[in-house]
């Protein structure tokens, strides 16, 4: 979404607010949805359907368009679809295949980054890769993570640095067109950025969203904080481009009855608030591109079922 498409998206909640005495009511937010992003747009994430889940490309697009989504977010770094020394030559065919199916591509994720204090610095090819996804219509893509440094940094240090991070980020989508849109995830140890959306907001607050924005996260966000995930929500609204789509509920650590642990589930298995996600997306006037993820352990023999039960699960709770 671009500065211009956010405010007027603004401007409808905010009718719809006052309506309400500058309370938007269930139904005044399901009318501000229908306004915003009358039909949600689903792209999958392609990771989760490499080889050998789907043999190529050509079989991977089939089965997204069989199944009734509308793109592909494909995987450009090390391991993935694309690898980025061959960008150029796999980017565009990748692009095509998908157009063929009727499919479009939006969004890319990469392993791209770029730090304040020169470590990594900015990802070798960053410029190049971006600018032929850029020639592809392609306008999103997701960097890789950040971390903060616990062995010689305090955390605001560390915080600072990401903070430089962020603006090499957003000079490097001022350069080739393509905007960043960096994934809250929640930690798989304490060095990793961005488990907290408020850390993130720290980071993009005075950065233009129409350079750097988010693809939020909304299973990592509750995970992490769970019944506060809404103020990170209201926070980085105007700087989600992109929402993942995917869930999880809790169960008991085989190896610490006393504890739990997170396990992945298909849609409508788990205990995200999604209705609660679709009410504050359209208050907030954000019309995001939906990115189902497919991180549980789905069954394989049926894959078409298996896409289409995700998509429509989704599909019906983010209408309404």
């Amino acid at each position: 979404m671009n500065r211009r498409e956010f405010i007027g998206g603004i401007s409808v909640a905010a009718l719809a607010g006052c309506a309400t005495g500058g309370r938007v009511s269930s139904r005044a937010a399901a009318d501000v949805q229908e306004r915003v992003s009358p039909k949600p747009r689903f792209h999958v994430f392609s990771k989760m359907f490499q080889p050998p889940v789907t043999k190529s490309p050509e079989e991977l697009c089939n089965l997204m368009a069989s199944a009734g989504l509308d793109g592909v977010q494909w995987t450009v770094r090390k391991g993935g679809h694309v690898t980025p020394e061959n960008a150029r030559a796999e980017l565009p065919r990748l692009v095509k295949v998908a157009e063929s199916f009727g499919l479009k591509c939006e969004s890319i994720c990469t392993d791209i980054t770029a730090d304040a204090a020169g470590r990594p610095g900015v990802s070798a090819g960053a410029a190049e890769t971006l600018g032929v996804a850029a020639d592809c219509g392609i306008r999103l893509f997701r960097p890789a993570y950040y971390f903060y440094d616990e062995k010689t940094e305090s955390f605001s240090q560390s915080i600072d640095r990401i903070r430089g991070g962020f603006a090499k980020l957003a000079a490097l989508c001022e350069q080739t067109g393509v905007k960043a849109t960096y994934q809250n995830h929640s930690s798989w140890g304490p060095s990793v950025f961005g488990g907290l959306v408020w850390d993130v907001y720290e980071c993009v607050k005075d950065i233009d969203p129409a350079l750097v924005g988010v693809e939020y996260d909304p299973m990592h966000a509750y995970f992490e904080t769970n019944l506060s995930w809404t103020h990170g929500l209201e926070l980085i609204a105007p700087w989600i481009s992109s929402v993942d789509l995917k869930d999880f509920h809790y169960r008991l650590d085989p190896k610490n009855p006393k504890m739990t642990k997170k396990a992945m589930v298909a849609a409508g298995e788990g205990v995200v608030p999604w209705d609660e996600v679709r009410d504050l997306v359209a208050r907030h006037g954000v019309d995001p591109l939906y990115i189902l993820h497919f991180e549980y352990n789905f069954d394989k023999t049926n894959l078409k079922k298996t896409v289409k039960a995700e998509r429509d699960a989704f599909a019906a709770v983010l209408r309404g």
